[in-house]
């Protein structure tokens, strides 16, 4: 199936409301095997990869409801992965979000979930581990103990998450665990949602400009 959770804690299965004539992205994950989101009236098809989060954006110039389908073969029920995505007009969206209730955001999910799993005891600004600060990391350059910089995109997140001991940041020891089958692909979402919102905070950094990002 396709799961979508909107910015603002909004969900649908298999169905997608997007208001026509505004810049829409999506981030696209799988917890299992390869996917493909295809939707033809758009000319949009990108591949979700298990183990990295991918990006696609698009414009609908005409409201109506189109065919959203798997475009990969991904097991014995691939027939079956198929959806709707529905362009409304942005006053008819505005109604629909407002409809289904204010749910909590990925990034409110993901930091309530930072703390659950004990990263606050670290890299919070009372922690008395030494770790690095996360507010305003994200987009950034981060040096490395092996004298390299790496910018701290989706792909550095995820891999500090899961596979802590890839890149040591410099000045600090290898001592993060690996939360590698501890948190699944939904988490991993809200975690860096959070951490992204942690440099949308950052009074150094100027909020990220999105019209109507999914």
């Amino acid at each position: 199936m396709w799961e979508f959770r909107h910015p603002g804690g909004q969900r649908e299965i298999n169905e997608l409301h997007v208001p026509v004539g505004k810049a829409v992205v999506v981030s696209l994950a799988s917890q299992d095997v390869i996917h493909s989101f295809y939707v033809p009236a758009f000319r949009v098809k990108q591949d979700a990869v298990p183990g990295r989060t991918a990006n696609v954006w698009f414009i609908a110039t005409q409201p109506g409801r189109y065919h959203l389908f798997c475009a990969e073969y991904c097991g014995t029920q691939h027939s079956e992965m198929g959806g709707w995505v529905t362009v409304l007009a942005p006053e008819q969206y505005a109604s629909w979000l407002g409809s289904q209730g204010e749910g909590e955001s990925l990034a409110t999910s993901g930091g309530k979930l930072f703390r659950a799993l004990g990263c606050s005891g670290c890299h919070g600004n009372s922690s008395k581990v030494r770790a690095p600060g996360l507010d305003g990391v994200f987009g950034q350059p981060v040096a490395l103990a092996n004298r390299q910089t790496v910018i701290a995109d989706e792909r550095y997140l995820r891999d500090s998450i899961l596979v802590p001991n890839k890149e040591i940041a410099a000045g600090y020891q290898p001592v993060m665990p690996s939360f590698d089958g501890l948190v699944d692909e939904a988490e991993l979402q809200m975690l860096m949602a959070y951490l992204k919102s942690l440099s949308l905070q950052s009074p150094s950094l100027p909020a990220a400009k999105n019209e109507a990002p999914q």
